[in-house]
């Protein structure tokens, strides 16, 4: 009788280790499972036209979270979905540029700890400018922060485009020709 009531209670110690062991592993299994939450910018669209030196001028504007590009965590560890943003213009009527814009593309103007914890932020037309072509200011920026480094992009009339950092912040009211 001694050896059933032994066996009995080994046999139930180790069946409530068993299930502890399981109940754990479920436990883990759930965390690690679990997905961060990813904030994304609200979409954003924009058509405008402008009319310099006899020609006119319309662009739209689309930015995107991409679901794509690599998410950005901040410093309180929150994480953010990097944009997309393509830009097109017509000039005259005819189909000038369009392209999508990642912050890849302003890799080579930001320092490496600011490319990896910033996103695309936005765009916004500023001139044309005679001879060069139009121009717009976008910028890349720490998310939800003021902290950016904006960036001046000049598109040709023939379809090409360069950019530069803008180092002249307030280029608002600046309408060379318009």
């Amino acid at each position: 009788m001694k050896r059933t009531k032994a066996l009995i209670l080994l046999l139930s110690i180790a069946v409530l280790t068993g299930c502890g062991t399981k109940q754990e592993r479920k436990g883990y299994e759930a965390v690690a499972k679990h997905e961060p939450e990813v904030r994304h910018m609200p979409e954003y669209g924009l058509t405008d036209s402008t009319e310099a030196y006899g020609h006119k001028y319309v662009y739209e504007i689309n930015r995107t979270a991409s679901e794509t590009l690599p998410m950005v965590k901040d410093d309180m560890e929150d994480w953010f979905a990097d944009n997309e943003i393509r830009l097109q213009i017509w000039r005259d009527g005819r189909d000038m540029f369009d392209k999508v814009f990642t912050k890849e593309v302003f890799r080579e103007g930001l320092d490496n700890n600011f490319y990896q914890q910033s996103i695309l932020d936005g765009i916004r037309f500023v001139k044309v400018e005679k001879g060069q072509g139009v121009v717009f200011s976008m910028s890349v920026s720490y998310p939800e922060s003021d902290m950016s480094v904006p960036f001046l992009l000049t598109v040709t009339d023939g379809g090409s485009f360069s950019f530069v950092k803008d180092d002249n912040l307030d280029m608002e009211g600046e309408e060379d020709g318009v």
